[in-house]
């Protein structure tokens, strides 16, 4: 008997069939003899609604209630599954974030998750049911509702795993795993039977959207066994393994669009170092940095920019903005993409050969990135996949003996 974490996306609970669906898919798995946590999204749109909602009635409104409100999505979706559950005659139980004893920060709206106590899962998963778990949500230590922000349920997911000790967490989504480009843009992207933790962190602060970066964090850091498969299929498409890959080839082309590029030109280190404090603690996700003695670069989501802005603006004038741009940022995604490295090689050349300047070039172990107008981004990744993809063997990331779970 396995113990085994499952998260279902709002787009597979978005209806009352998509519900039934999944039910389904979770009772054949618990009559395997497995126990089962599952961890559901609000579904569909239903969290656009309720911030739409939100804003009708407010223009600013406060993050608390934000998170008293968003939080509500999710709760609606694991009563269903439930009920969904005890149609087909197997006993299930639905528990929120605090009532599991997820125990987060502080901070409403991106809430990092500091325990899980998970006491109540165990419990009823003693007594033989199925337990399905809001994800998204959890209780601050000031005993205050908040949420996980933008993927939250793929952390909760992992840190419930990871918690609980469990053979595996299986993140089902309505893709067939992780794809090297999106599907939508270069419709003959490659799946990825096997990727890194590393490679998985890198895709996804990106803005690969299958997985949340945080939740990958969580997987390394405990070692938990993360498979990505289809929600309409049940297949398991691919694995995050802390594994080494045995080839140097490239495992994603991706790209993320409404970002901010500023350059500032400044002498005073304390300023800098002022800036740096607030990036931290407002915990902004700064994609490309390069301070100088005279100046700084940064890139960061444009959603930040209202908050930079304002910290800019109460600075003392030491300072000069001398450029703000919205831009696109592109990395190519692997291991050993060094700069003496064959793969980085191919990636430069790449670049010669379709006369694409990269601009605040960066260059790491699994990461080469760089930034661009945003209005060239989507071409720019169909021709760089064209270039640096179809001409490899079709299974230069399959990893020997490549074991996809079910």
């Amino acid at each position: 008997m396995a113990l085994i974490v499952q998260k279902y996306g709002g787009s597979s609970v978005k209806d009352p069939e998509s519900l039934k669906r999944v039910a389904r898919r979770i009772v054949e798995e618990h009559r395997r003899g497995n126990q089962l946590v599952v961890v559901v999204s609000a579904m569909g749109e239903t969290t656009d609604h309720l911030v739409e909602l939100a804003h009708q009635v407010s223009s600013r409104p406060p993050e608390r209630e934000m998170d008293m409100l968003l939080s509500v999505g999710e709760r609606i979706s694991i009563a269903l599954l439930a009920m969904a559950i005890h149609e087909l005659g197997d006993e299930a139980i639905s528990f929120t974030g605090s009532q599991v004893g997820i125990i987060t920060d502080n901070h409403h709206t991106e809430a990092r998750i500091l325990e899980v106590k998970g006491l109540r899962i165990r419990e009823a998963l003693n007594n033989g049911k199925i337990v399905i778990v809001a994800g998204f949500q959890g209780v601050s230590i000031n005993k205050e509702i908040t949420t996980l922000g933008r993927g939250g349920s793929d952390t909760t997911a992992i840190a419930l795993a990871a918690a609980l000790q469990a053979d595996r967490c299986e993140i089902m989504k309505d893709v067939d795993g992780v794809f090297v480009s999106e599907p939508r843009l270069v419709p003959d992207t490659r799946l990825n039977h096997e990727i890194t933790y590393d490679e998985m962190i890198e895709m996804a602060n990106l803005g690969a959207g299958v997985l949340k970066p945080e939740s990958v964090e969580t997987a390394r850091r405990y070692n938990v066994k993360v498979a990505v498969g289809s929600s309409f299929t049940g297949e398991i498409g691919t694995i995050i393994t802390d594994k080494k890959h045995d080839s140097a080839a490239i495992s994603g082309i991706v790209g993320q669009k409404d970002m901010i590029y500023l350059k500032l030109h400044s002498t005073d280190f304390s300023f800098k170092n002022k800036l740096n404090q607030f990036l931290a603690s407002g915990k902004i996700k700064v994609q490309s940095y390069i301070m100088q003695p005279n100046s700084l670069e940064l890139v960061f989501q444009e959603r930040h920019w209202k908050a930079v802005k304002n910290f800019l603006d109460q600075s003392p004038s030491n300072f000069t903005l001398e450029e703000e741009k919205k831009v696109g940022i592109i990395g190519i995604i692997g291991t050993g993409l060094n700069f003496n490295s064959r793969a980085a090689f191919q990636v430069f050349r790449a670049l010669e050969n379709l006369h694409i300047t990269p601009e605040m070039l960066q260059v790491s172990e699994f990461r080469i990135s760089w930034i661009l107008p945003e209005g060239h981004l989507e071409e720019s990744i169909s021709r760089l996949h064209h270039e640096l993809i179809r001409t490899q063997p079709t299974d230069a990331r399959k990893v020997n003996n490549f074991n996809p779970i079910k």
